[in-house]
């Protein structure tokens, strides 16, 4: 809140009292806990199972939007428009309740993508620490160096995961920020693109999109998209050298991610009326877009279907897309196939056995599919159309917020939907961040009292 803050007090007229307050009772409540800690320090190191580490993240997405919120609601927002409003940007989902309102000022602009930058950060740490582990993924397709052991502390090694990632994530927010101003994005503009679109949030400063810059900028937005989408665990192992350390079989999702976007594209270009191949640039930047659930669209609209499709595949496992993730659609396609050939051949012997951990794959898309139907459910009972139900619940779930846009008859405003609705949706968006199979678990009294 510091820097929206510097912004909100250095322009005359503008009261930054709710970044004041937000900043003093958020230092507040954490000395406090830090105070409260103190005790335990000298302590013997006990074992931090998974049950402490989700508990941590129950407090992280369930308590830190309403201090996030504070601005919003000294704003002038109901606490619970706040709240939303925090929750979509911290979980990166950039669906937010009006959209000129969240372009109206600088300060505001750059406290979202902020929150979007923050919660990235946090969905990486937690998906390389625990997420990325064969329990959740069904195969274990890269190893960094913090994954736990069986003995281990996933406390630790969520700390960890933060401390290598950071150096990382930051240097290229910096570098896309430096782009962006060679680019001549304007310096608010270029920062507010360089922090969302790396956590893939999906936020354009310019009312007119992404097209209001020049075709250097779009391409930067592009870039950091892809990084926004691909293993992390990949990308930090080339920064820092420790590919060796990182890399214990070969990256299946970048290369799916590779092969997945001229795909898309085509059929993208196709279901927008197809025509000149120059309407194929503007597809290819779509299909990016959606893959890494960002969300927003140029050009033509493709069919409303394979968008919505594309967005709930969503990139690599490690990384600030939502979706289902690649690897889990990878290893469904490869069991698909064998029990394919099963049924044509079935006096054959496979090959290949099925992944142990296969079951953790099918519960999480038996959980995402529940999700997204009761959320259609939920929103076409308040009166919306079939095709707006679909869209939105995919746009929360998925955390890809601009999709909302595709809707027939609907703008990017979340405020059309009405406020019971709204908490709802974003239940959902925090729902689609712990990863549905975690999102469970917690509802489990045995969970937390076994």
């Amino acid at each position: 809140m510091i820097v929206p803050w510097v912004l909100a007090w250095s322009h005359a007229g503008e009261s930054p009292a709710g970044y004041l307050l937000g900043i003093f009772i958020s230092l507040s409540l954490g000395g406090l806990f830090l105070a409260v800690g103190l005790g335990y320090t000298r302590k013997p190191i006990v074992r931090s199972g998974m049950r402490e580490l989700f508990l941590a993240l129950l407090i992280f997405w369930g308590g830190i939007p309403f201090l996030a919120a504070i601005p919003f609601v000294i704003g002038g927002m109901p606490i619970h428009d706040g709240w939303f409003e925090a929750v979509s940007a911290l979980t990166t989902t950039g669906g937010w309740l009006s959209d000129p309102a969240a372009h109206a000022t600088d300060h505001d602009m750059i406290y979202r993508a902020s929150l979007q930058w923050l919660g990235g950060l946090v969905t990486l740490a937690t998906a390389g620490a625990v997420f990325v582990r064969p329990e959740f993924t069904g195969v274990a397709p890269l190893v960094p160096p913090f994954s736990r052991g069986e003995s281990g502390s996933f406390i630790r090694a969520f700390d960890r995961a933060v401390w290598t990632f950071l150096p990382v994530y930051a240097c290229i927010t910096a570098a896309g920020f430096l782009c962006f101003l060679f680019a001549e994005v304007p310096i608010v503009d270029a920062a507010t693109m360089a922090m969302s679109f790396l956590s893939t949030g999906g936020f354009v400063p310019a009312a007119g999109g992404i097209l209001s810059y020049s075709p250097a900028a779009i391409s930067i937005a592009m870039i950091l998209m892809c990084f926004g989408a691909v293993n992390f665990i990949v990308i930090s192992g080339l920064v820092l050298s420790r590919s060796s350390r990182m890399r214990s079989t070969q990256d299946e999702e970048t290369a799916a991610f590779i092969i997945l976007l001229p795909l898309m594209t085509l059929l993208y270009w196709l279901s927008a009326g197809a025509g000149d191949l120059d309407l194929l640039i503007p597809q290819f930047y779509n299909a990016v877009s959606i893959l890494s659930t960002n969300g927003q669209i140029i050009g033509e609209s493709p069919a409303l279907l394979p968008v919505l499709v594309t967005a709930v595949i969503g990139g690599a496992a490690v990384s600030t897309a939502g979706g289902v993730k690649l690897m889990r659609w990878l290893v469904t396609i490869r069991r698909t196939g064998q029990e394919l050939w099963k049924l044509t051949h079935p006096g054959g012997v496979l090959g290949k056995q099925p992944h142990v951990n296969e079951l953790g794959i099918w519960i999480h898309a038996l959980a995402f599919t529940m999700l997204l139907a009761l959320i259609v459910l939920l929103t076409a009972f308040f009166g919306h159309p079939l095709e707006t139900s679909a869209t939105a619940a995919v746009a929360v779930v998925a955390n890809a917020g601009p999709l909302i846009d595709l809707a027939p008859q609907m703008t990017a405003d979340y405020a059309r939907f009405e406020a019971p609705l709204r908490g709802f949706l974003g239940l959902a968006m925090i729902a689609g961040r712990l990863e549905l199979v975690v999102f469970m678990v917690m509802l489990s009294r045995r969970f937390w009292l076994g």
